[in-house]
Parts: C-alpha cells; sequence; structure tokens
C-alpha cells in the first residue's frame, strides 16, 4: 500500500518542482514589485513549499542523502527570501524570530553532512566523481547562505536596503539550486549533457544576473541620497 502513495508523492514532487521552475523565471523575468512578479512569486514560494515536503518524503523513503540534503538547501533560500520581507528593519535593532535561527541552524547542519558525504566520496571515487562534485559545491553553497541570512542577525546590517538585496539574492538562489538539482538528475538518468555542465550550467547564468540585479540597487540607492 505504501508504494503507489510514494509513487503519487514523487509524481507530485516533480509536478510543483516544474510549476516552481516556470513561476521562479517569470517571477525572476517580470518587473519587480508589480503584479506579475508578486503574483509569480507567490506560486513559486508555494511551489517550493510543496517541492521540500514532498522531496523530504521521498527521500526518506527512498533513503536518497542527495534529494534530502538538497532539499532543505533549496528550500532555505527561499524561506530567507520570504521571511526578509518581515525583517526589513534589521538595521534599526529588529530582532529575528526563534524560528529564523532555527531555520540557519538546521541547513548548517545538513550542508556540514553535504560537505562531509563530499570528502567521503572523494576519497572513494576521486575528485571528479559525480558525487563528490555536487556533494562538495552544495555543501560549500549551502554554509556560505546559512553565513549570509545568519549574520545579519547578529551584526546589524548598515544599509536600509539590505532586505531588498537578501531578498532577490536568496529567492535566485533557491532557483539556481533547484535548477541544478533538476539538471543533475536529468543527466544522472538520461546522459543528455556533461554532468559537470549540467552542475555548472545555472550558476553561470543565474549568478551574474544576480550580480548585475544587485549593482543595479546599489546604484539605485547610491544615486537616490546623492
Amino acid at each position: 500500500m505504501i508504494e503507489p502513495l510514494m509513487d503519487f508523492v514523487l509524481y507530485l514532487h516533480i509536478t510543483v518542482g516544474a510549476i516552481a521552475l516556470v513561476t521562479g523565471g517569470v517571477a525572476i523575468a517580470s518587473e519587480k514589485g508589480k503584479s506579475v512578479h508578486l503574483k509569480s512569486g507567490r506560486i513559486y514560494v508555494l511551489a517550493m513549499t510543496m517541492v521540500f515536503v514532498t522531496g523530504i518524503a521521498v527521500a526518506s523513503y527512498k533513503f536518497n542523502r542527495f534529494l534530502f540534503l538538497i532539499a532543505f538547501l533549496s528550500y532555505y533560500s527561499v524561506f530567507c527570501g520570504v521571511r526578509i520581507l518581515r525583517l526589513k528593519k534589521l538595521h534599526k535593532g529588529q530582532r529575528p524570530k526563534w524560528f529564523d535561527w532555527f531555520a540557519g541552524i538546521v541547513n548548517t547542519i545538513a550542508n556540514l553532512v553535504f560537505v562531509g558525504l563530499g570528502i567521503y566520496y572523494l576519497s572513494k571515487n576521486g575528485p571528479f566523481s559525480g558525487g563528490a562534485l555536487l556533494s562538495m559545491g552544495f555543501g560549500i553553497g549551502g554554509l556560505l547562505i546559512s553565513y549570509v541570512n545568519l549574520h545579519p542577525f547578529i551584526i546589524k546590517p548598515k544599509k536600509a536596503y539590505h532586505w531588498y538585496l537578501s531578498h532577490i539574492g536568496n529567492m535566485m538562489g533557491g532557483y539556481i539550486a533547484t535548477l541544478t538539482a533538476f539538471l543533475s538528475t536529468v543527466v544522472t538518468r538520461y546522459d543528455v549533457m556533461n554532468p559537470f555542465l549540467a552542475f555548472a550550467l545555472p550558476s553561470l547564468i543565474g549568478v551574474p544576473m544576480l550580480i548585475f540585479w544587485q549593482r543595479k540597487i546599489e546604484r539605485k540607492h547610491f544615486n537616490s541620497i546623492k
């Protein structure tokens, strides 16, 4: 009886993952703060929540460590991207909630496990194996995301628009992680492209876009105070 149920959960995971990739892409491409961005963003967050829940269920049933850990990494970014909209006054001494700390600590632990897996695969299969590359890459990236999001809880941000930079960075980071996991899974099953390219491609496209938007925000706010 459990097998048909888990098949349904897996298909649901794939479906909501596809919805997240589409609506996330629309939110990224649309004008920030406008109706299309807000509506597609809400659907993206809901879809990513379902991706997280179904991913944890499938990973636990199939003992898939990679899926279990990537679910934490991708969703933590989205969680922080949403939460920062409620933490806009950190620069004025606003305090985060307990669950903001809890999520960051859990994500840190999950990605330390990721790095540990990477070291294990590195020693067992060599530095260029898919398991070592993905585990180390996601683990180090996840630890960096934890640091970036926990740091303003300890040291007050200096910029009043810190929340805007964080929102865009986290939402984009979650999308990059999800797209990377999707391409890596496709490559593993169907061998449609080089696994190193599949791992790097979303970041090669997404990171320059993120830097462009963040610099645009910096210029906008710099010019507004001149």
